[in-house]
C-alpha cells in the first residue's frame, strides 16, 4: 500500500482558499498595467496549421508574466503535488489554463503520462524544464520525454520585463512592476534526433532559451 498523504493543516487550507480567490484578481490587475508584446507568435500558428500542438518551454522564474499573457488559451501545465503546486494550480486554473498534477519528486510518472495524453488530444502544453524545485535554469529530462511521446513541437519562450522585482527564491521569481514593458519571444520549433544523448538535447534547448531570452531583453530595452 502507498503511504497515506498527510492531511493539510487548517492554515494551509485557509492560505490555499485565499490565494485561489485573490490570486487571479491580482494577476489580472497587475498584468493589465503592463505594456505587453508577443514577438514571433506566428511560429506557434504555423505549428497549429500543420495539425500539431506545441510544448512551450520556459524557465520557472518567468511563470508570472506568462500566467497573464497566455491566459484563456487552455495551455496544459504540470504543477507539483506540494502546497506551492496547489497554490499555482488554483490561480492558473481560474485564468484559463488546464492543470495536471505531478512533479519530479512525487507523482512524476503519472503526471507526465497525463500531460502526454493532453498533447495527443491536440492541446498545447507548458513546461518549465528546471521546475518545480530547480536548480534554476538546469534542464531536466521530462521536457523531451513529453515532447517526443505527445507528437508536439518544442518551442522555447523568452520572457523579459523592463522593470521587475526578483524574489529571493530558488528560481529568482520575476514580478514585473506596474506599467513595465514586458516581452515574450517565441523561438523556432526545435528539431533533434530522439536517439541522441540527453546532454546533447539539453544543450540544444539551453542555447535556444538563451537566444529568445536575450531577444526579449533587447525588446524591452528598446
Amino acid at each position: 500500500m502507498s503511504p497515506r498523504r498527510a492531511r493539510p493543516s487548517v492554515g494551509d487550507r485557509i492560505l490555499v482558499g485565499f490565494v485561489g480567490c485573490a490570486g487571479p484578481v491580482l494577476v489580472r490587475l497587475l498584468g493589465s498595467t503592463w505594456r505587453s508584446t508577443e514577438i514571433h507568435r506566428e511560429r506557434i500558428e504555423r505549428v497549429h496549421e500543420s495539425g500539431r500542438p506545441v510544448v512551450l518551454a520556459f524557465w520557472h522564474g518567468a511563470l508570472l508574466p506568462l500566467t497573464f499573457i497566455d491566459r484563456g488559451r487552455n495551455i496544459q501545465v504540470l504543477t507539483s503535488m506540494h502546497r506551492d503546486g496547489e497554490l499555482i494550480s488554483r490561480v492558473i486554473a481560474a485564468l484559463g489554463f488546464g492543470v495536471v498534477r505531478g512533479s519530479s519528486t512525487r507523482g512524476s510518472v503519472r503526471g507526465l503520462i497525463k500531460l502526454i495524453a493532453k498533447g495527443r488530444d491536440g492541446l498545447d502544453l507548458g513546461i518549465t524544464p528546471d521546475g518545480p524545485k530547480g536548480p534554476a535554469e538546469s534542464i531536466k529530462r521530462g521536457v523531451f520525454y513529453v515532447t517526443e511521446r505527445s507528437g508536439a513541437r518544442l518551442v522555447p519562450l523568452g520572457v523579459a520585463a523592463a522593470r521587475a522585482k526578483r524574489l529571493s527564491s530558488w528560481d529568482s521569481f520575476m514580478v514585473p512592476l506596474p506599467f513595465s514593458r514586458v516581452a515574450v519571444v517565441y523561438g523556432e520549433p526545435l528539431e533533434w534526433d530522439e536517439s541522441a544523448p540527453f546532454e546533447e538535447k539539453a544543450a540544444l534547448l539551453e542555447a535556444a532559451l538563451g537566444r529568445v531570452n536575450e531577444e526579449a531583453a533587447e525588446a524591452v530595452a528598446r
